[in-house]
């Protein structure tokens, strides 16, 4: 299960490759030659032991043949290949699957065989076919397509693998940016400060309140810590999250900041990177005005069911701060490595929209349970 479902995610991201390695010309001049060497050494061999009477024109006869034959068992075999590799992605790997990519190498080399058998004897009437050398010769491109199949499926699967390997090793160093980068946020001086000072005013005038707001406070940061070592969460989850963050930041702004959630519960399965709600709900209000005469408005909502959609007002502060667009590249460049949908940045002049592809539980469970 831990192999397959690691194989759904870079599977988009490999498949590329993938066509190249098949293609791939030098490849399949290399093979060809080297069944034609192999199959032109067996007879060579026969002539040169005096077994058949040695003859330039019978030699020349036969490598031509021998060419013939091992360019349709390649790429006759290497179409088999391609077709079963598109119906039949590599996170569905099993017996049942070769056997039958087995099978249709059989068909296909038998199918090409037979033609190429009708062909010579269509152009040499007198021959007469025997069943012993008709045997032998399916029986060779049987095991020669056997041995091109298994050396394309094992050239896909250690490239898959290479690729699997690299596209990991670059998703948790841009998920460990990612983290460090919010916790260096959470924990600055001046977030740090502005809690501490809001929560110092709380307790002298609503001790009540305080207490939430400690509880919400200690949620936020038991998220940070608990998703550390997580590549997706339910979005149910990330939710929660937000509401506790933004929490904190209604406390601090009061009526100058509001949050409207417009999701349903159906949708709250999909997956999503941690901590990515925060971080746009964090851009929205670190570079726009936040005040109750401007209040910050918003809003979370589906778009077409697969898309969640964070927009906010858009009024920019007069002296904004500088931004290193960190946050959004960060985000950008997870759902990238992901390999899903371009996340989606659009703006007016009254409103800031950023889209983000929500992704199906489906063979993904293991990653954040």
């Amino acid at each position: 299960m831990l192999l397959s479902a690691f194989f759904v995610i870079i599977e988009d991201k490999i498949e590329s490759n993938k066509v190249k390695l098949v293609n791939n010309y030098r490849i399949r001049l290399i093979g060809i030659l080297t069944i034609t060497a192999l199959r032109f050494g067996f007879y060579s061999s026969d002539m040169m032991t005096g077994v058949v009477p040695f003859s330039w024109p019978a030699l020349l006869e036969n490598l031509l043949l021998t060419l013939l034959m091992a360019v349709t068992i390649w790429e006759a075999t290497r179409a088999v290949v391609v077709y079963f590799n598109k119906r039949h992605p590599l996170h569905y790997i099993s017996g049942h699957r070769f056997a039958k990519e087995a099978l249709f190498v059989i068909l296909a080399n038998t199918l090409v065989y037979a033609l190429t058998l009708l062909l010579f004897f269509f152009t040499d009437p007198e021959s007469e076919p025997h069943a012993v050398y008709l045997f032998f010769g399916f029986l060779d491109r049987f095991l020669y397509g056997i041995l091109v199949a298994a050396f394309y499926e094992l050239l896909l699967f250690i490239e898959a693998w290479r690729t699997a390997t690299k596209e990991a090793e670059e998703l948790k160093k841009v998920n460990l940016m990612v983290q460090l980068e919010s916790l260096k946020n959470q924990v600055k001086p001046h977030f740090l400060f502005n809690s501490l000072n809001t929560l110092t005013g709380l307790v002298e005038k609503d001790p009540s309140q305080a207490v939430k707001f400690i509880a919400e406070l200690s949620k936020v940061y038991r998220y940070l810590l608990q998703s550390n070592e997580k590549e997706l969460i339910a979005l149910s989850q990330e939710l929660q999250f937000t509401e506790a963050y933004f929490y904190l930041l209604q406390t601090r702004f009061g009526q100058g900041i509001s949050l409207q959630i417009a999701i349903t519960e159906s949708a709250e399965s999909y997956l999503i990177p941690p901590l990515t709600l925060q971080m746009l709900v964090e851009n929205a209000v670190k570079h726009n005005q936040v005040s109750a005469r401007k209040p910050l408005h918003i809003k979370l909502s589906l778009e077409d069911g697969e898309w969640l959609r964070v927009e906010n007002n858009y009024q920019p502060k007069r002296n904004p701060a500088p931004s290193n667009g960190m946050g959004l590249s960060n985000i950008a460049s997870k759902y990238r490595l992901l390999s899903q949908p371009e996340v989606i940045i659009r703006s007016d002049e009254n409103s800031f929209r950023v889209k983000v592809p929500l992704i199906k539980p489906v063979s993904h469970e293991h990653i954040y349970s």
